[in-house]
């Protein structure tokens, strides 16, 4: 059995961490934004349901052209057998006509398919966005953590951001950052584990690229905090 990303499981580490940053950050931006966040996994399971649940509807109307169609055909051939006189005319007209009929019923099935298709990778993508959205505010959570600050080595202004945090605690926000990143990376992938769409895909790629590479600015800050608490 391969193995495959958990939704119950990622869904448990999101409840998780949101209570984690709770017990040490429980008035700050950051538990509002894991909130969103746990309340995005909730909407990740409802949405993914709805993308692999075929549209009957849509099926529905395709099955009653393609009978339709169908019918029709059978009805011109039925006719055209029961003529006494046959002509090469009538003979090539009556194919013509069966063979527009099949182009018909071909383009309405392909229509009708691409209908769906459509609207389960609006859905995706649209759910891929709103997480990106929710990246770029877990960035600007962070923005204004300076290790340099609890090291004392920068030079505030009287516009400068406030540092009330000392070097463990300014280090646990830190990694609870890439932790939400990590876990928005996540959620956006599950859209895409059994709904096999390329422009959904992309979407979701361009995600995990995006929380990485915020990620890897966020080590930097941790890396060079943990440097100065060595020395």
């Amino acid at each position: 059995m391969s193995a495959q990303l958990d939704f119950e499981g990622i869904k448990t580490t999101i409840s998780t961490l949101m209570l984690r940053i709770r017990d040490r950050f429980p008035s700050s931006g950051l538990y509002d934004v894991c909130t969103q966040l746990h309340d995005l996994s909730e909407e990740t399971e409802k949405v993914t349901e709805t993308i692999g649940r075929p549209l009957w509807s849509l099926r529905l109307v395709s099955c009653v052209l393609v009978v339709a169609f169908s019918i029709g055909l059978a009805a011109m051939l039925g006719s055209f057998r029961t003529q006494a006189d046959v002509s090469v005319f009538s003979v090539i007209q009556t194919m013509d006509a069966g063979a527009n009929l099949l182009i018909l019923i071909g383009i309405s099935a392909i229509f009708l398919w691409s209908i769906e298709q459509r609207l389960r990778r609006k859905r995706a993508i649209g759910a891929i966005n709103a997480l990106r959205d929710l990246a770029h505010v877990i960035d600007m959570k962070q923005l204004t953590k300076d290790p340099d600050g609890v090291a004392q080595v920068s030079h505030p202004t009287k516009h400068s951001p406030k540092r009330e945090l000392d070097a463990f605690a300014l280090g646990r926000y830190l990694d609870y950052c890439t932790e939400m990143l990590s876990l928005t990376s996540k959620l956006g992938y599950l859209y895409v584990t059994e709904f096999h769409d390329v422009e959904a895909t992309r979407a979701a790629n361009e995600l995990e690229n995006l929380c990485t590479g915020l990620s890897r600015k966020i080590w930097q800050k941790i890396m060079i905090l943990k440097s100065q608490r060595a020395d």
